[in-house]
């Protein structure tokens, strides 16, 4: 996402992280410690992963598993020492260990390669606590919004590219030729607001992902903001493919329907189709869909199908 950078992003997760915590978390009765643990940082990830970024950067943000959260209340009273359990699974590397929480004031960041030895905190009044949770829940929601405008924005960049591969794919047309249109700008719109927003209510798939985004083990094998952004993409072509009225299946039917070339009819098609995916069982209405999807554009795999037809 080129208008905005991985650590603003990770930012923004960190606060809707935090903000998740501070809803779990009880309110306290008396003096507390109150540790904002840090729900990402920056790791140096195994040889031959994570592409460009990594090696422009020599790093790649991995959200942190910490064992009772991100968010921990420490009570002054107890004599022994109290300390925080994390681990990392990203990026081909696992790393684990344990922290001191202390009292004291420590600066607010992002750990790199390696995780502190000690998170220091204030030793707040009951009523100060309970204040800095509300700010933590309302600092989350805020980030979420924030977030949401970012993707929204990355959204309408990747439409278009998104559009014109469907396209190709559909008619056959190569990188190098000229290819239609499926939808129009305005069509395109509409089809990044329900990605982004939903058709109904305050849920959309883009705020699902947002919400698996939270929790370390989706982003396993991924960083979070490279989870996000393929997620958009992947949303956006499953919206597009809505709109045009193309099946799930269409790209695997037009795949076979071109492999077999000129003089395959539709049974033809069905039946080698069902061949290789035994487990979709694709019906003959489902095939003509994808064979004759967006009438406007002409498709290679139509023209393989109607012209031995008509022979």
């Amino acid at each position: 996402m080129n208008y905005a950078t991985s650590a603003q992003l990770c930012t923004l997760l960190d606060q809707m992280i935090w903000a998740r915590c501070a809803k779990e978390q009880a309110r306290p009765r008396h003096r507390v410690r109150l540790h904002a643990l840090p729900p990402t940082m920056w790791i140096r990830p195994a040889r031959g992963v994570g592409g460009h970024k990594a090696n422009r950067t020599g790093t790649l943000p991995a959200t942190i598993a910490w064992r009772d959260g991100a968010l921990r209340a420490a009570d002054p009273a107890r004599v022994d020492s109290v300390a925080a359990g994390w681990s990392v699974d990203a990026a081909g590397i696992h790393l684990d260990g344990a922290i001191d929480l202390a009292e004291g004031h420590g600066e607010l960041g992002r750990p790199t390669g390696a995780m502190w030895p000690t998170h220091r905190a204030p030793l707040l009044s009951a009523y100060e606590a309970t204040r800095l949770l509300d700010e933590f829940i309302e600092h989350g929601e805020l980030a979420r919004w924030t977030m949401l405008t970012h993707l929204e924005r990355f959204a309408h960049e990747c439409v278009h590219h998104v559009a014109d591969s469907i396209c190709r794919e559909i008619t056959g047309v190569e990188d190098h030729e000229a290819a239609g249109r499926l939808l129009d700008d305005q069509q395109l719109d509409l089809v990044v607001t329900h990605v982004v927003y939903g058709s109904s209510g305050p849920d959309s798939r883009i705020l699902r992902s947002l919400d698996r985004c939270l929790d370390p083990a989706t982003t396993r094998n991924v960083d979070p903001i490279r989870y996000l952004s393929t997620q958009i993409r992947r949303d956006l072509a499953d919206q597009v493919r809505v709109a045009v009225g193309d099946p799930q299946v269409g790209p695997r039917v037009r795949r076979v329907a071109r492999s077999l070339g000129i003089g395959a009819g539709l049974e033809q098609i069905i039946s080698r189709y069902n061949d290789l995916h035994p487990s979709d069982r694709v019906s003959t209405t489902r095939a003509i869909r994808a064979l004759t999807v967006a009438p406007s554009l002409e498709s290679t795999a139509v023209r393989t199908v109607f012209e031995a037809r008509d022979v």
